[in-house]
């Protein structure tokens, strides 16, 4: 069982990779980013329409999965809110993405949902993205493609694209956006980073010549290498973010 000080360590962490993955220009007011409380069966998540340059770990809210699930779906109604301010706090109209996956996987500890422009294009085109270069390793052998755009706000869909997405740790969502799973928030949120890179790189490739992947065998090889340098590549993608660094705006 995590103890509060670990909680609230996961509901800073959570609340920080919104502020990195808007400072990569991944998301915009959609998108958001959650974690396995160990021990649990809860999640921390961004709650609905939070600014992700703006929330704090104390906005961050707890999400049973199980509830959730049995649930006739999203909590959230936009066709009821008034205004600009939601008055409770509440999980994100898409958050059965990441109870149905994390009910699936127990491996998976993070997820992050966005609508990263690249990648999103390339699964809008039926095109998987496939390992091109060391760091989409974690993507091989290719990504799967959820065939229809529409928000997951029920269980149904929410186990879709988690059968679609299987043992893989990312899925595009075609004319929707992308998922993308880790064993921590480390490697959901730099995986994330990756996938829009890799997705430049194949549609890069694809002009000039004709997109190779990887050697047979090479990811395999590699992966848990890459594996132990997510924290790594997390915490310079956050040295990156000024909000996170004692000072304001985006730079």
């Amino acid at each position: 069982m995590a103890s509060q000080a670990e909680i609230n360590r996961l509901k800073k962490q959570v609340a920080e990779s919104s502020h990195i993955l808007d400072h990569e220009g991944l998301v915009d007011f959609h998108g958001h980013v959650s974690a396995r409380i160990p021990g649990t069966n809860q999640m921390l998540i961004k709650p609905v329409l939070k600014a992700h340059n703006q929330v704090t770990a104390k906005d961050i809210v707890v999400v049973d999965l199980e509830a959730y699930a049995s649930g006739t779906g999203s909590q959230w109604n936009p066709s009821l809110q008034k205004g600009r301010t939601i008055v409770a706090p509440l999980p994100p109209r898409e958050a059965m993405i990441h109870v149905a996956i994390m009910l699936a996987r127990p491996d998976v500890n993070s997820v992050v949902h966005t609508h990263q422009i690249i990648a999103t294009s390339i699964g809008a085109g039926n095109t998987p993205i496939i390992p091109l270069y060391n760091q989409s390793i974690p993507f091989a052998p290719e990504t799967p493609i959820f065939p229809h755009p529409r928000l997951i706000t029920t269980r149904e869909d929410g186990e879709a694209v988690a059968d679609c997405l299987g043992d893989r740790t990312g899925v595009l969502l075609r004319g929707h956006g992308v998922v993308v799973v880790g064993e921590s928030i480390d490697h959901a949120v730099t995986n994330t980073i990756y996938l829009e890179r890799a997705a430049i790189m194949q549609l890069i490739a694809t002009i000039v010549g004709t997109p190779t992947p990887l050697p047979d065998g090479y990811a395999e090889e590699w992966l848990p290498d890459w594996t132990r340098r997510a924290s790594h590549a997390y915490e310079y993608f956050k040295s990156l973010v000024p909000s996170l660094n004692g000072s304001k705006g985006k730079g």
